[in-house]
């Protein structure tokens, strides 16, 4: 994915934090706002969130509910597209691809005349380990 080529097909300003941010996010699975601040003590609260908003509002970002209450966030591209299942005991996090499921979703949406623009599963559990 090549942010500078996104962010100016869209009419937007290539900022350095703009960059620099994305760059960080290819290095992480999952992130917090806290995540990016406690990486970028030079860029302000504002211009993180700023930065989120505008990355989400161009799909290059989907918000995920690990049912937390923390809003954390991934890369939202078919190389990071997967589902997730949390454990609620230790807070681990699984990946699962979904494909099967995926396709049912989306024939079911297009039977319905529904249009999907993201889609997001979550699962919340308890993990073989904490289970043992």
């Amino acid at each position: 994915m090549d942010i500078e080529k996104i962010l100016r097909e869209k009419q937007n300003r290539v900022t350095p934090e703009r960059v620099a941010i994305f760059d960080f996010l290819k290095t992480k699975h999952i992130f917090t706002y806290n995540d990016i601040m406690d990486n970028f003590e030079d860029i302000g609260r504002s211009s993180v969130f700023r930065t989120l908003n505008l990355f989400l509002s161009l799909g290059i970002i989907r918000k995920l509910d690990l049912g937390d209450n923390i809003m954390s966030y991934e890369l939202n591209d078919s190389e990071h597209h997967h589902e997730h299942m949390k454990c609620c005991k230790c807070n681990s996090i699984i990946i699962f691809h979904s494909n099967d499921i995926c396709k049912k979703i989306f024939a079911e949406a297009k039977k319905m005349g529904f249009e999907i623009k993201s889609h997001s599963i979550g699962v919340i559990g308890t993990c073989k380990n904490c289970l043992n």
